[in-house]
């Protein structure tokens, strides 16, 4: 719940043996912003983020509870995107005050990042949890963390062709 700033990539902790630390999309900026011909991938229109990011999440998760998905182009210097639980919104920023728009992986890390929160409140169960354990004043748990693990190991294997689709 909450904004996520842009200093919590560094201070992810992944629990032992999670997939977590892959793919903070850190590591693929700045590889393209030192890349010597300075060419860019191609980058969808802003205004077909959300669909894309939901085709991509229907492939590797299907949410029983459903959620609005708000691609915001405010820049923001820290803030990469907030999950609003009372309202089910997901909200991506894909702007960055200096560096204009953000890289389509550092948005799609951000969009699973929020969907891994409302996954912890809506739907504990399927992943193995009881129920959502969060603390009062911690922003991410121990469910959030193997949530946000689990997509991003499925979206891995999706692309390198290992598993099979969400059914």
């Amino acid at each position: 719940m909450g904004e996520r700033p842009r200093s919590d990539l560094s201070r992810r902790r992944p629990s032992p043996g999670s997939p977590v630390s892959r793919g903070s999309g850190r590591a693929s900026r700045s590889r393209m912003l030192t890349n010597p011909q300075n060419t860019r991938s191609y980058e969808p229109p802003e205004e077909a983020l959300s669909a894309l990011f939901m085709a991509r999440m229907h492939k590797i998760h299907r949410c029983k509870v459903a959620f609005e998905v708000d691609m915001n182009p405010r820049p923001t210097m820290r803030v990469l995107g907030g999950y609003y639980k009372t309202r089910r919104l997901v909200r991506v920023y894909t702007n960055d005050t200096s560096d204009g728009r953000r890289h389509l992986e550092e948005l799609f890390d951000t969009f699973l990042h929020e969907v891994a929160h409302h996954l912890e409140y809506t739907e504990p169960r399927s992943f193995a949890a009881s129920r959502c354990r969060r603390v009062h004043g911690l922003m991410h748990s121990r469910l959030f963390w193997l949530i946000l693990g689990e997509l991003k190991d499925r979206w891995e294997r999706l692309q390198r062709g290992v598993g099979r689709r969400c059914s």
